[in-house]
């Protein structure tokens, strides 16, 4: 924010001097900016006789602060689920999945490796294993126990299968529910950044333009001029408020379902185990060389530009939308809307995997 700026003549020199604190400055286009403090440095030099025109400037510039700071949204936690995601240590997954496989020479045949794949994330690798063997000694012998114990394993692969869809469902909406927020919030700071660009603008127009015409008017040269540079210099500050203005809110996540995706530790305490599981195994990506999280960080640090600034700017903004929140801007939130979307797109494409592994249980 520009906090205060100070002019002062210099007694030794006759020049008048500008101090101004600008470290927190969003400058949006810094060669118009540059300018406008150029042209602003020559005509305070010029205007030294006229000490009136620097109280109006003074007066211009501190009553329209360049960042302001919005009030905070107090109620976050609406899109939180009421109950934590429940571990079930029935359905867990083998880490030594292929020497598993080579001794079920049945169930490799019957599913893809897909499904299989994700029958592990399931837990329910050995629930198949058993189905596959039920089948084939009901085709070489078909009674009604065998049938009963097709019916009843089918039964119970299913339930976890919807189990796990249902997670999905809940994660997507959650997920839904978090982009939804944070963009509604960056629209309104969007839109009151720009209502006030406008009004910025139309008063330097109507400032320059009233200056103009007054100087005409008047036939004192020396009052002329001095009413012309300072209709000038009024029209000059407007702009360049217009150029730095922004605004920020206070925007909390105390439950941040992107830190586990930047930070990919091996448990997850916000993502149920059969989705963590599918995100941070590289089996379930397209090319199955890095895991789906990898993936989607790549993505993230390329389009949104995560690493491009210097260090400390990379490590408060890693910190802003991985951590628990803080001050954000209009821009700053609509990045994390982004990169919420786009994780809730890659939770929802999991559907397409468990739906496969359906068809394949029920044929």
């Amino acid at each position: 924010m520009l906090n205060y700026i100070y002019l002062s003549p210099d007694r030794k020199t006759n020049n008048y001097i500008v101090y101004s604190q600008l470290a927190a400055l969003n400058i949006k286009n810094v060669p118009d900016f540059v300018s406008a403090l150029l042209f602003l440095h020559r005509t305070l030099i010029f205007m030294k006789r006229i000490p009136a025109l620097y109280i109006i400037l003074l007066f211009t510039i501190i009553s329209s602060s360049c960042v302001s700071i919005l009030p905070a949204s107090k109620n976050f936690s609406y899109c939180y689920p009421n109950n934590k995601y429940i571990l079930d240590s029935t359905f867990l997954p083998y880490n030594n999945l292929s020497e598993i496989l080579a001794k079920d020479s049945l169930s490799v045949k019957r599913y893809s490796a897909s499904s299989l794949n994700l029958a592990n994330a399931l837990g329910i690798i050995n629930p198949l294993s058993e189905l596959s063997l039920f089948e084939k000694q009901y085709s070489e012998n078909p009674t009604l126990e065998l049938q009963v114990k097709i019916v009843d394993k089918k039964q119970q692969i299913m339930n976890r299968i919807i189990v796990c869809r249902t997670e999905i469902a809940s994660i997507s909406a959650e997920l839904d529910c978090e982009g939804e927020r944070a963009n509604q919030i960056a629209t309104y700071m969007s839109n009151k950044e720009n209502s006030r660009v406008n009004k910025l603008t139309v008063a330097s127009i109507t400032v320059g333009a009233l200056g103009g015409v007054v100087a005409l008017l008047i036939q004192s040269k020396n009052t002329s001029d001095a009413i012309a540079i300072g209709g000038g210099l009024g029209s000059a500050t407007l702009g360049l408020l217009s150029l730095t203005s922004s605004r920020k809110t206070q925007y909390l996540h105390p439950r941040n379902l992107l830190t586990d995706i930047w930070l990919e530790p091996q448990i997850s305490a916000e993502y149920p185990s059969a989705i963590w599981y599918i995100l941070t195994h590289k089996e379930f990506s397209n090319k199955q060389t890095f895991s789906l999280c990898h993936n989607i960080r790549e993505r993230w640090i390329k389009y949104e530009e995560l690493t491009t600034k210097n260090k400390k700017q990379n490590d408060k903004e890693t910190e802003l939308l991985f951590g628990a929140g803080g001050i954000y801007t209009s821009d700053q939130l609509q990045t994390r809307a982004d990169m919420i979307n786009q994780l809730q797109a890659l939770i929802r494409l999991m559907d397409q995997d468990v739906q496969f592994l359906l068809y394949e249980v029920g044929k």
